[in-house]
């Protein structure tokens, strides 16, 4: 008996997946390109850009001196910029506690919050020049006078300091926002 319902049920779930298969197609969207993709649609590809060099040697005539102030200033003008967000962004932020993502409010919040992360990631191009001079000084200082690393050393970690507070800001308003 067992096995007449099962000879009887493989061919009716057969029939049925076929009927799956057989769905009306004018429910669903067409993928053809829409009169909005045509208006994007025509972006030249970017030219790559010219690679880092593979050295972390600072070409010669460079006055390291010079360069890590400048780098240290642009990071300090970056984490001006950060603190001048900083006011608005939290008060944006507070006042979307609660907020369902996708309201108005969250977004709003979202948007300030990216501004912040985006005046973070100038200092972060900062950074990353110091990182290569500091293991390019590093690299000196291991077989000779350590003269470039007392110049990078501290610098670095100035704005190593710039960038972890920004980190700690962000990520408490990332709490409160909820994302």
């Amino acid at each position: 008996m067992a096995s007449l319902s099962i000879r009887l049920a493989v061919p009716f779930a057969a029939l049925l997946a076929l009927s799956a298969c057989n769905a009306d197609r004018s429910r669903f969207p067409s993928l053809e390109i829409r009169p909005a993709e045509r208006a994007y649609g025509n972006a030249q590809p970017v030219a790559p850009t010219a690679s880092l060099p593979l050295t972390t040697q600072l070409p010669a005539g460079v006055d390291l001196t010079a360069r890590v102030a400048a780098l240290q200033d642009t990071a300090r003008a970056a984490h001006r910029r950060f603190l001048d967000q900083q006011g608005a962004a939290t008060r944006v932020i507070d006042a979307a506690k609660g907020s369902a993502p996708g309201t108005e409010a969250w977004s709003r919040a979202a948007i300030a919050l990216a501004g912040l992360t985006s005046a973070r990631g100038e200092g972060m191009v900062a950074l990353a020049d110091l990182d290569r001079l500091l293991i390019a000084a590093t690299e000196k200082a291991a077989t000779g006078p350590d003269d470039d690393f007392r110049i990078v050393g501290p610098a670095h970690q100035d704005v190593s300091a710039l960038l972890a507070e920004e980190d700690r800001t962000i990520a408490a308003l990332s709490g409160t926002l909820g994302s």
